[in-house]
């Protein structure tokens, strides 16, 4: 059986269209958010909330975006609060000021921070976790030694 999952379009993919889609065109298996982007304040940028708080009967799963475990587990306990059952995984995005930060496919430079970060998040995640990645940053031969560790964890 095929699943069609929607993967996020900044500006065009938004609370707004998921149910319009949903409505139209008998709705995805799987819709997932534009990642929301945690930080030390510990609070969501409105924007970030409208993504979270306006998709009641749809199969929704937030996507997340950072390089400090602590975060990535601070949204996912305000994420499964919300009545979330999954959260994904940012590791694909290749935007410039994204990548130079160490966040999405910049993570992918040291594998060993990786996996570091990954055995945090999955030992106190409070739900289940997808990840979305890249399969490397300058090659696709990169993508054994990631797999390796994508599969120490229950992705």
């Amino acid at each position: 059986m095929i699943k069609y999952y929607v993967a996020p379009m900044e500006g065009l993919t938004g609370y707004l269209w998921r149910p319009i889609h949903n409505r139209i065109f008998g709705g995805a298996d799987r819709y997932y958010t534009p990642f929301v982007s945690p930080n030390a304040t510990c609070k969501f940028q409105t924007k970030e909330l409208d993504e979270l708080q306006h998709n009641e009967g749809l199969p929704v799963v937030p996507q997340i975006l950072t390089n400090c475990a602590e975060h990535f587990l601070w949204a996912a306990r305000e994420m499964a609060e919300m009545g979330y059952t999954e959260v994904n995984f940012n590791l694909g995005c290749p935007s410039g000021t994204v990548f130079s930060k160490g966040k999405g496919s910049g993570m992918l430079r040291d594998l060993d921070n990786l996996d570091r970060f990954l055995e945090e998040i999955y030992a106190g995640a409070p739900l289940p976790i997808s990840v979305k990645t890249r399969i490397g940053v300058e090659s696709p031969d990169e993508f054994p030694a990631l797999l390796a560790i994508f599969n120490r964890y229950p992705i």
